[in-house]
């Protein structure tokens, strides 16, 4: 929106802050000059604000602020050398509101509440809404869950659901408007992130997860070894020495397996001898099961 007078004295930054003094915060020096051509821009943005919402009367004016402690930002826009357009504003103030959870429990606050929020029809869609809302929350270092929203338009729900994920209404039985996640406590929040990725984290070593675990090698179960001659890597020599008592184990199970077989060539042939059979006759079977026995 243009205006007949000139903005270049105070529009030293974008987005100017103004308080009920219709001056810029900071602002050292009364003037009424200045505030004079405030009190028209506040006047007529205001009745801008309250068509393009199709409101009965505007919600926001010079007069309205000076009786409030509430707090306008408005957005400027440099065109051309000395020459500046207003944009758009973003009414904030503080109220003390009955809320109400989705659980239906009451509570008393105060509230940080969006009360007006207009941007020029020729300068929408074009990010100054969210460069708006976004000085506004850092200024005052909240985040927009935080907020109330008096009586927004299905523009305004759209805006907060496409720049921060707002979208689940709690019903307050007044103007104001709520969203679930107002009554999310971050701490909270954090610590069901750190449980839900805890899955993923190494586990610990200490308690039953330090324990030694049973040895299911079967070179452990038939020759003996150790698990610490395996386990603590202490080099060649543990290698070695378990090699050599392999190699001992085999020759003493291939000697036992040559006796035993001589011997029943050797029973085989009394038996021939003393009976008459003749040397062809099939040997009987072997039990195979006192076989194995014997063998190991």
């Amino acid at each position: 929106m243009e205006f007949q007078f000139d903005l270049s004295h105070i529009a030293h930054d974008q987005i100017i802050k103004i308080d009920n003094s219709l001056l810029p915060v900071g602002y050292q020096k009364e003037d009424p000059e200045l505030q004079r051509m405030i009190s028209n821009v506040l006047d007529k943005m205001g009745v801008a604000s309250g068509i393009a919402q199709e409101l009965k009367s505007p919600i926001t004016s010079a007069e309205k602020l000076m009786r409030s402690d509430h707090i306008l930002y408005l957005m400027t826009e440099q065109t051309s050398p000395g020459h500046f357009v207003v944009v758009g504003l973003l009414k904030m103030g503080w109220k003390k509101l009955y809320l109400f959870n989705k659980k239906g429990s009451r509570t008393e606050a105060m509230v940080y509440c969006l009360l007006d929020f207009y941007i020029h029809e020729t300068r929408q869609r074009h990010g100054y809404g969210i460069k708006l809302m976004d000085y506004m929350l850092k200024d005052n270092q909240i985040e927009a869950r935080q907020l109330a929203v008096d009586q927004p338009t299905n523009k305004l729900l759209q805006f907060l659901w496409k720049y921060f994920n707002l979208s689940k209404l709690v019903n307050q039985g007044n103007n104001f408007v709520i969203f679930e996640e107002f009554f999310e406590d971050p701490s909270e929040k954090e610590s069901a992130n750190d449980n839900r990725s805890s899955g993923y984290k190494s586990q610990p070593t200490f308690g039953r997860h330090g324990a030694a675990r049973q040895q299911d090698c079967m070179a452990n179960i038939l020759y003996g070894a150790k698990p610490a001659e395996i386990q603590n890597g202490n080099g060649h020599v543990d290698r070695v020495e378990h090699q050599q008592r392999e190699n001992k184990q085999h020759q003493d199970e291939r000697h036992v397996e040559v006796q035993h077989h001589v011997e029943v060539q050797h029973h085989h042939h009394v038996m021939d001898e003393g009976d008459g059979q003749t040397s062809n006759q099939a040997h009987p079977k072997l039990d195979i099961k006192n076989f194995h026995t014997q063998l190991w």
